[in-house]
């Protein structure tokens, strides 16, 4: 069983998350966060989730994937 191909709408989705998960991470750092605090923590893997959903549309290996 095939799974249905990605729409553009969807893809836009997962750009725009990956890109809004970089401007809080931006932000957290430039306002001087702390990145061995819990909030880091979690900006870190939204980053990082984001970027791995938005990678494997293009056939590359997430980081999950690498654990």
């Amino acid at each position: 069983m095939s799974e249905k191909p990605t729409t553009r709408r969807q893809l836009q989705a997962k750009i725009d998350r990956v890109h809004e998960a970089r401007m809080k991470a931006e932000h957290f750092i430039n306002a001087g966060g702390d990145l061995n605090s819990k909030d880091a923590v979690v900006i870190g893997m939204e980053l990082s989730l984001a970027a791995d959903d938005l990678a494997a549309e293009f056939g590359h290996l997430t980081l999950r994937a690498t654990k």
